[in-house]
């Protein structure tokens, strides 16, 4: 039997489908990839990534990509720095101090630019249709669908639709009524180039790694990208109405220091500077979640996958790793291979084993983030992150 297998894809999510899933399924299915970008690079924000030997790494050496992965990632950026906000530095990696446990090895960090280049370079150019906004799917009288985009054009006869669409998926609602929710969480996202010949100081005070400031449910927490780049979230616990009354009209230069002025006053200078001195393009953020246990009711035709299934906050740095462990499952589920069952077991049976196992996946890592955000955003500052690093060490 020949499937038709669409993917549904928001704003170069390739960072989060993975080659893997894109090849293996144009082997065994009819495949075609829509993405509402009009190019590979219409969403670069964001901080690098750190990929996992057990999911994100995996992936890529299935897909033949991880040698040219480890030539672009950088080991050095593994390395974690936490300071309190008079500047005491509670633990740093980089220079001997003991850390976090020995799971957190072997993560070395890639650009999300850079690992998008990395793969789509490798698939051909016909597998991607750019520029490809979908508003509906449509169920045929066949059991087949039809997708309707933006521009006024169709898609009929489809057999699977994978929505990879991220947080506020257009795929998901077809699967279930429930929609994201306000964390808690948000503030300032800023960026700084070039800064080891702009800002020397600011270079050093950041490190190669990740640098943590932290308050008291707050933290200005930056993460060195390539080419020295900066990437910084000046985030705190705040209510999701603050956002609303604080006055603050976070697309304008000024957003910077009056982000500093109603949150962190208390830290020092060259702390704030990080955020003054950022570049004034700023973005303000309220981060959103699903819920841990969220599933939906099976439908033998359409399935979702990454954010759109498990949003989480950022704060485990899991989420490239579990949509890339997703794309490496759907692949094998599609195939039919790497399933305790028969290989020519029908379709809807890999896809039913396959949401069971992301599920339990998500929850599983859903918790554990919910429980590295209340360390980022803790009443005791950088102090209760380090204390935890020192119990999970002594293990």
């Amino acid at each position: 039997m020949s499937w038709m297998s669409v993917l549904v894809v928001d704003d170069a999510d390739f960072v989060d489908i993975g080659h893997r899933r894109v090849t293996d399924l144009q082997r065994h299915s009819n495949l075609q990839v829509f993405e509402k970008s009009t190019h590979r690079h219409g969403k670069n924000r964001g901080g690098s990534l750190d990929l996992h030997a057990d999911s994100g790494q995996r992936a890529l050496k299935e897909a033949g990509l991880l040698e040219k992965f480890q030539r672009l990632a950088r080991p050095e950026g593994e390395t974690l720095r936490i300071i309190a906000p008079d500047g005491e530095v509670l633990m740093d990696e980089s220079r001997g101090d003991p850390g976090r446990p020995d799971e957190f090895a072997n993560r070395p960090e890639i650009d999300r630019t850079q690992l998008t280049d990395l793969l789509l370079g490798s698939l051909p150019p016909e597998a991607v249709k750019w520029g490809c906004r979908m508003l509906k799917i449509q169920e045929l009288e066949n059991s087949k669908l039809n997708l309707v985009f933006a521009d006024g054009h169709e898609e009929p006869d489809i057999d699977l639709v994978v929505g990879a669409d991220g947080a506020w998926s257009k795929v998901r609602p077809f699967l279930s009524d429930t929609t994201p929710s306000y964390s808690g969480i948000g503030g300032l996202d800023c960026y700084i180039p070039s800064v080891d010949s702009r800002y020397p100081g600011l270079s050093e005070h950041v490190g190669q790694g990740m640098c943590l400031n932290l308050g008291s449910q707050k933290g200005i927490m930056c993460q060195r990208n390539s080419n020295g780049n900066i990437q910084l979230y000046a985030f705190g616990r705040l209510p999701i109405d603050w956002f609303s009354t604080c006055g603050i009209d976070f697309t304008h230069s000024t957003a910077r220091g009056k982000t500093i002025a109603a949150l962190f006053s208390e830290f020092t200078g060259l702390q704030k500077s990080l955020v003054l001195n950022s570049e004034p393009d700023t973005i303000g953020r309220q981060l959103f979640t699903l819920p841990p246990n969220f599933r939906w009711n099976h439908h033998p035709r359409i399935t979702i996958i990454g954010d759109a299934a498990h949003l989480m906050t950022p704060f485990a740095g899991v989420g490239v790793n579990l949509a890339m462990q997703d794309a490496l499952d759907l692949a094998h589920a599609v195939a039919g291979v790497g399933w305790d069952q028969r290989p020519m077991a029908p379709m809807d049976t890999r896809l039913k084993q396959f949401e069971e196992a992301m599920w339990a996946r998500a929850r599983q890592n859903a918790e554990a983030t919910l429980m590295y955000q209340g360390l980022f955003f803790h009443d005791d500052g950088g102090i209760a992150m380090v204390e935890h690093f020192a119990k999970r060490r002594q293990e």
